[in-house]
């Protein structure tokens, strides 16, 4: 159960760019998520983010002991930081079109690769925050950029 977890249903698993795989997994969920409860889905992703980050968190230990420090099969950190960007935007009212679905998924990915300042920071962090809080940060940094592209 908590390899499933971790991996979001054994995404990452994948032979090769896990946490694309795991992105691309938390895409699928927020768009259901958008879908279904059009506005009111932000607050369901908020909501989900929470209980994710909290058992992402206990199972963190587990996981590095498992699999070493900062696993690739621990793509739940990825999931987390795209459902941010969708909760935010959807909660500003943002339109979601075909490209913004895409350049969002291009923008995390470039973010959480980079690992621009603070999350290389953040990635330090001990008991397991360190696994989740990189990806949180990219979220936040593509969310920033995709807000300014809104703009225009």
């Amino acid at each position: 159960m908590k390899e499933a977890y971790i991996s979001f249903f054994f995404l990452g698993r994948a032979p090769i760019a896990p946490g694309t795989f795991g992105t691309f997994g938390g895409m699928v969920l927020a768009f259901l998520a958008i879908d279904f409860f059009g506005n009111k889905a932000s607050y369901l992703l908020l909501g989900l983010i929470a209980i994710m980050y909290y058992i992402g968190l206990k199972f963190a230990p587990w996981a590095e002991e498992k699999y070493g420090k900062d696993p690739g099969i621990y793509v739940l950190d990825e999931v987390i930081g795209y459902l941010i960007i969708i909760a935010f935007l959807n909660l500003f009212q943002f339109p979601f079109e075909n490209y913004s679905w895409a350049l969002s998924f291009i923008l995390f990915r470039f973010f959480d690769v980079v690992k621009l300042w603070p999350a290389k920071d953040l990635e330090n962090l001990e008991g397991g925050h360190g696994i989740l809080m990189d990806d949180i940060a990219a979220g936040f940094q593509t969310l920033i950029v995709m807000i300014l592209i809104g703009m225009y």
